[in-house]
């Protein structure tokens, strides 16, 4: 178990993504060509920008990719569990990634709430709904103020679904989700003795 927590924080650290990682991919497949490095340079757009938003958006991605990767335990999973997983788990792993490294969700143009739709006044088109729960989502995380060892915990747990159809170790891919449960727990009744119900 004091293994385990060990690899999803050395995976925290190595995910962080530095100035040098913009040349570097993430190789799902185990068959991308090598790339000559400068191939990767981003273009400088303004910080509003849509541009800017896709950028910020595929380097939160690339790290969610990448935190897993560093993790012993999901990469000595079946590879194509690990692909399974991967794309069961990306848009959560993405937004975990996108509060914990405080990317201004409530100021980017994707999550603008839309206006009403037309012809329906006072009806709030599904994706309205949708802009406001992730917004509520975030208020909450930074109200809580969640940290590190937190986020890996939870990356974990999302990442880790035994109920994903199609893997072929749905028993070790519960136990990993069930270690991940019982470090969450463990690391909240030790540091947050006053919140039993965190969350």
């Amino acid at each position: 178990n004091h293994r385990f927590m060990a690899s999803l924080m050395t995976a925290e650290t190595c995910a962080k993504l530095e100035p040098e990682d913009a040349d570097e991919t993430v190789d799902v497949t185990g068959s991308e060509p090598e790339r000559a490095a400068g191939e990767y340079q981003l273009a400088p757009y303004p910080a509003g920008s849509p541009e800017n938003v896709y950028e910020t958006s595929a380097r939160l991605l690339f790290m969610a990719v990448k935190w897993a990767k560093n993790l012993p335990v999901f990469s000595n999973l079946p590879f194509r569990d690990q692909v399974i997983l991967l794309e069961e788990a990306w848009s959560e792993l993405f937004l975990l990634c996108a509060i914990q490294w405080s990317m201004p969700l409530e100021s980017c143009p994707l999550l603008a709430v839309p206006e009403l739709a037309p012809g329906a006044p006072g009806k709030l088109v599904p994706a309205t709904v949708d802009v406001r729960v992730l917004q509520e989502t975030l208020t909450r995380f930074k109200a809580l103020a969640v940290d590190p060892t937190e986020f890996a915990c939870m990356k974990a747990v999302v990442l880790f679904k035994p109920e994903t159809r199609g893997l072929k170790d749905p028993e070790q891919v519960e136990n990993l989700q069930d270690q991940s449960q019982v470090m969450l727990g463990q690391h909240n009744r030790t540091h947050y003795p006053g919140q039993p119900v965190r969350y």
